[in-house]
């Protein structure tokens, strides 16, 4: 099956990613929608330009649609465009927990012709986070907007310790471990799919008191160890 998936650079998109080469199925496109601003509640916003450097390290074709003020007819636009253009047939998300996006992703690929596939729905937190960890995914923060996660966290990559910190913080804080919740977003720089890694060279930290985002300024792919 020839799919596109939903690609917002974070740990669930490419682990879906990989999950789907994994399968055998046909990656015809990483398509990244861009929302207008920080406060959407279906799309990443933190660092969505730099998707294209991560589909490089892929070598996997890669789109990128703004999203209008209707963000969903934005997407449903671009995936009938797909259909046509590449003979996509599925969608492939990163949702893990989040009925409002799930539903909603369903929906707009029905309207569109197309299968929907989430992998990593429902899956175990902790299942999930030993996955990415087993498998090689390196992650870093890209926005935080939770209790206990302050201004130090952006830009830090989520070592085992840091899982770790952030587990018990999720139990403190209610804050769910995936971040499935809004309650952190992420960027990945090194996957078992990635053939180069990313490097972030030059970056800056937005803050507002309660929450923020990092700011990729610079980011250049490099060779992987033991290439």
């Amino acid at each position: 099956m020839k799919v596109a998936v939903l690609f917002s650079g974070g740990k669930d998109s490419t682990y879906a990613t990989w999950i789907a080469q994994h399968q055998g199925w046909d990656v015809g496109v990483l398509l990244t929608i861009r929302p207008s601003g920080v406060d959407s509640l279906m799309f990443h916003f933190p660092n969505v330009n730099w998707t294209k450097i991560q589909a490089k390290a892929m070598g996997l074709p890669h789109q990128i649609i703004g999203a209008g003020e209707d963000e969903l007819s934005s997407l449903r636009t671009g995936l009938v465009k797909l259909r046509r253009e590449l003979g996509i047939e599925g969608v492939i998300s990163g949702a893990v927990a989040s009925d409002y996006q799930k539903s909603r992703i369903d929906r707009t690929c029905d309207d569109s012709g197309l299968k929907s596939f989430s992998p990593l729905w429902r899956k175990d937190p902790n299942m999930l986070v030993n996955d990415l960890s087993s498998y090689g995914f390196r992650v870093i923060l890209s926005g935080v907007a939770a209790a206990g996660l302050d201004e130090s966290w952006i830009g830090q990559e989520l070592t085992s310790q840091r899982w770790a910190t952030m587990e018990r913080l999720s139990k403190e804080h209610g804050i769910h471990l995936t971040g499935e919740g809004g309650e952190y977003e992420t960027y990945v720089i090194d996957a078992p799919n990635f053939n180069k890694q990313v490097r972030v060279d030059n970056s800056a930290r937005y803050w507002d008191g309660q929450s923020g985002h990092l700011i990729i300024e610079r980011a250049s792919l490099h060779e992987k160890s033991g290439n």
